[in-house]
């Protein structure tokens, strides 16, 4: 036999055990629990999530689901030790906007690549932001905020512990023409302990960890930044009727497998997200949080990645953020 013909033959086998072992990863996988990583703190809206569709996806992949918090960054050392995980299927990571969209647009020095170290897998929701006020502060309305911060620029406190809700603030002030002091956190939960102990002014946060504070009168809703009033809270305004169109943002939750896991395991987790989010029992309890349910396949995630990149690239630009 030539060397030619070797090789060939060779390279065919190759591809045929190849072909052979991806399809018994299809039929075996999950053999073991899989971890997600959420690079938040717990209590936040994407690990409230993720605990709330724990077991559904358990009965779906026949498997625990454990969430591991690691949060700090706005995410990105979550995101960092999840791209470095083995592409196995078994450790994954479940993340909001800030890590894939805003993080690469925004810090110059992160450790992962999204694109070229994650693969998007399932769509969850977009959940709206809304901006919140303490409900012992004489702030009652989006227009006495502005009033206030034009009087006392740079000295009302705007909370964030991930770069959607920093870029959002930015957005703000810039549409209303103030000047806000910003102040990082490492978790939703602390801004607000620091909101309710009115050490802070003003916060923007998704409505699920904010919504019992609300019904307790400790925290008034200001407005919502979705083009329309969220249906959980008809009553609250939208950032665009009170004068402010380019304050249209919100938050995706989304799960990301590594690079190289392999194909049969990304069209499992696929299919499995999309059956258990489009179910009537998650989706009452997603839209019950304030969140839209969404689904998508697997080219629909990998386009919709890569958009968002590009749309928080420009609101970024526009608002005079650098990359630090």
């Amino acid at each position: 036999m030539s060397l030619a013909k070797s090789v060939l033959s060779f390279v065919v086998a190759a591809l045929a055990i190849a072909l052979l072992s991806a399809g018994a990863q299809s039929q075996t996988y999950p053999q073991k629990p899989i971890t997600f990583i959420v690079p938040f703190g717990a209590g936040g809206g994407t690990d409230v999530i993720g605990r709330m569709l724990q077991e559904d996806l358990r009965k779906e992949l026949g498997q625990t689901i454990v969430i591991e918090n690691k949060p700090g960054a706005n995410g990105a050392i979550g995101s960092a030790y999840a791209a470095r995980a083995v592409p196995d299927g078994y450790t994954l990571m479940l993340t909001a906007s800030s890590t894939f969209s805003l993080n690469p647009n925004l810090m110059s020095n992160i450790q992962y690549d999204q694109l070229k170290d994650f693969i998007p897998v399932g769509f969850i929701v977009r959940a709206p932001w809304m901006m919140v006020v303490n409900e012992k502060s004489g702030y009652k309305t989006v227009a006495d905020v502005v009033k206030a911060a034009k009087e006392s620029p740079s000295k009302l406190t705007v909370g964030f512990w991930q770069s959607n809700v920093q870029v959002t603030a930015e957005v703000f002030q810039q549409a209303a023409g103030i000047q806000l002091l910003k102040v990082p956190y490492k978790s939703v939960v602390e801004v607000m302990s620091d909101l309710l102990g009115g050490r802070i002014d003003i916060m923007f946060v998704d409505i699920q960890a904010v919504r019992a504070y609300v019904e307790n009168k400790q925290v008034r809703y200001l407005a919502a930044t979705t083009p329309k009033r969220v249906a959980v809270a008809p009553d609250v305004p939208t950032l665009v009727e009170y004068g402010y169109p380019s304050v249209v943002t919100d938050a995706s939750v989304i799960l990301f497998a590594p690079a190289q896991t392999p194909q049969p395991i990304l069209d499992r987790l696929n299919a499995a997200m999309i059956k258990v989010v489009s179910s009537s029992s998650a989706r009452e309890r997603l839209m019950g949080i304030g969140h839209e349910p969404t689904t998508m396949t697997l080219p629909e995630l990998d386009n919709f990645v890569r958009t968002e990149l590009v749309k928080w690239r420009d609101m970024i630009n526009s608002v005079g953020l650098a990359k630090q």
